[in-house]
């Protein structure tokens, strides 16, 4: 589907694509001015923080965007394609072969024998270390926290970050997080996996399902990852996901309508709404709130700089039209506020 406003700022756009030439200077100014007349840029420091985004949002908020077109660009045929072509690129190899070596002075017997020693304790120094990982102190084995459970959530904690479970959660196989309009769902896959095609993805309006191919995973049926219903539905036109190797599913999820989602899908633990974070970000706002909110910022930075604000240009432009008018008593003069006594 397309965007609601696709199309509507292109003269805008073209001016200054226009004026600046270089893609990456367009991108700079985009962001230049994010930096200068929005909060893009802010951080907020505290949940009750009423300007700013949370930790690592404004830039998910970009590759978002980026993801999302990239998609629409490549199109269905050109992924399966780009795919196709991906798997047939062979494996680098890690062998060498070395037919012929340069002509070296060969050492001499006690030397071989001395270096056999070193290598041999360093061998046994190793095997030690080893056997004091596993917790063998003395022919007692120690128990330690070592089990393959406590690896994945050590590797999964490394992976996440607040931003990830920003107004949702952490969950033992995947994270979510969400704002008023989307879901951003991280399901956590085997360090094994690195291709989109060993996976199974399902996004419906009522449910999902992330699961690993059965070849994959070594099992006769597919090793499900996540499945459910869905606590609400979601535009699927408008949702996607993509797959970071060996670390997990990202799921990006339309709400279909503006609301707070306990959990995502249904008989998962709940969270606490005392937990959600209502304040709203400004790329929350509708049209006309951004608006608003950008005449503000705009007026603040006109008074920092003691430069007129929107309304006070609006006034000065009336009266320049009125200064030259039949009647006025400053016709012919050159035009100066000043002289006045405005009140705005």
């Amino acid at each position: 589907m397309a965007a609601p406003m696709a199309g509507k700022f292109d003269g805008n756009l073209c001016d200054i694509l226009q004026h600046v030439q270089q893609i990456d200077t367009f991108l700079d100014v985009m962001f230049e001015f994010l930096y200068r007349r929005t909060d893009f840029y802010k951080l907020m420091r505290h949940e009750h923080d009423t300007m700013g985004l949370p930790p690592g949002m404004a830039k998910k908020l970009v590759m978002k965007a980026f993801t999302k077109y990239e998609k629409i660009g490549k199109g269905p045929q050109l992924e399966e394609l780009e795919s196709s072509l991906m798997a047939a690129v062979p494996s680098p190899s890690n062998t060498v072969e070395i037919t012929e070596l340069p002509d070296v002075e060969k050492p001499s017997s006690r030397e071989v024998e001395r270096k056999s020693e070193d290598v041999g304790e360093r061998k046994e120094r190793l095997t030690d270390e080893k056997n004091e990982d596993r917790g063998e102190v003395a022919g007692e084995t120690v128990k330690q926290d070592l089990s393959s459970t406590t690896l994945q959530q050590k590797r999964t904690s490394a992976m996440i970050s607040s931003a990830d479970t920003y107004n949702g959660a952490l969950r033992e196989k995947y994270a979510w997080a969400q704002t008023l309009h989307d879901l951003d769902v991280k399901v956590f896959v085997p360090e094994t996996l690195k291709k989109a095609k060993d996976l199974k993805v399902e996004i419906k309006e009522d449910s999902i399902k992330v699961a690993v191919q059965s070849h994959h995973a070594g099992t006769s049926e597919p090793q499900v990852l996540i499945e459910g219903k869905l606590t609400m539905k979601i535009r699927c036109d408008e949702s996607m996901w993509s797959l970071h190797p060996g670390s997990y599913v990202q799921l990006s999820l339309e709400k279909h309508k503006d609301a707070w989602w306990r959990a995502v899908v249904q008989g998962e633990p709940e969270i606490d709404n005392k937990s959600i974070c209502n304040v709203q970000n400004v790329s929350d706002m509708d049209e006309d709130a951004q608006q608003d909110y950008q005449r503000v910022m705009f007026d603040m930075e006109q008074k920092r700089q003691g430069k007129p604000t929107i309304k006070e240009m609006e006034t000065q432009e009336i009266l320049r039209k009125a200064w030259n008018t039949d009647g006025s008593p400053f016709k012919g003069t050159e035009f100066d506020p000043s002289t006045l006594n405005i009140t705005t």
